[in-house]
């Protein structure tokens, strides 16, 4: 991925119009969602952290979006902007994850002075937004409350962990306010629950965390599958294959470790 897709535009952001990070903490957002769960008939407000795959695919049901049974709201992404325009009173960005199409995104700016006191951002900037879910002619989308550049990539990889974690979270706190029975690993996720993301971003990262090992012997699979928790065994190794048969990375002490060509 390249560097300068991040952390290099000084932009004012939505909101508080800086580009620094004063992001809410998602845990305290996740258990305060988790405990409108358990609360009857509770709306959840908070912040939820999502992947676009998931938002596009949600369910909506009397004005209210569910993914997999969970109610959400308001909820964040990470993404790279793939289209920037300069609407008559609203910015209008389509934000890519790689987990899907990109998602429309929508920032009202007012007029006059008000609209000069925020920035168009540019395509090709990665960026983290804050938003309420919307859906318009069938068309779902996101009205952004905060919207900020990434200072750094690893924010791209916390935010996987912190969307696979929040919906586990939900979904036990879902189960046991409904009665069901709990699995008997909750912190555990099959492959049918996690993200999809596009094997270009799953070969970049992996060939990321390879490239950034500081040990003689390389990265280790095992290693590799702890730091990527959210992806598959299988998809990890799918993308160590295509790597070393592209000779981006080579095998050293054995079949399981490996370090970058580079």
């Amino acid at each position: 991925m390249k560097k300068n897709g991040f952390g290099r535009y000084r932009g004012k952001s939505a909101e508080d119009g800086a580009s620094g990070s004063n992001d809410p903490p998602s845990q305290g957002r996740v258990a305060l969602a988790t405990q409108s769960i358990l609360r009857p008939r509770a709306r959840i407000q908070d912040i939820v952290p999502c992947c676009v795959n998931q938002l596009l695919t949600s369910t909506l049901v009397d004005d209210v979006f569910k993914i997999r049974g969970i109610e959400v709201s308001q909820v964040s992404i990470v993404g790279i902007i793939r289209q920037a325009e300069n609407a008559a009173n609203y910015f209008l960005y389509k934000i890519d994850d790689m987990t899907t199409k990109p998602i429309e995104v929508h920032q009202w700016v007012g007029k006059g002075k008000a609209k000069q006191k925020i920035t168009l951002l540019p395509v090709g900037v990665y960026v983290k937004v804050f938003g309420i879910l919307k859906c318009s002619a069938e068309v779902k989308s996101l009205e952004v409350l905060k919207i900020r550049v990434l200072e750094d990539m690893n924010e791209f990889t916390t935010h996987i962990l912190e969307t696979v974690n929040a919906h586990m979270m939900l979904e036990k706190a879902r189960q046991a306010a409904s009665g069901q029975s709990l699995p008997v690993a909750p912190l555990e996720m099959d492959e049918a629950q996690m993200p999809e993301y596009h094997p270009d971003f799953v070969q970049k990262e992996v060939l990321r965390l390879i490239c950034e090992c500081p040990q003689q012997e390389g990265k280790s699979v095992h290693e590799l599958q702890n730091e990527l928790r959210n992806l598959s065994i299988g998809t990890i190794k799918q993308a160590i294959d295509y790597l070393t048969t592209e000779g981006h990375i080579y095998p050293t002490v054995d079949a399981e470790h490996f370090k970058s060509a580079e």
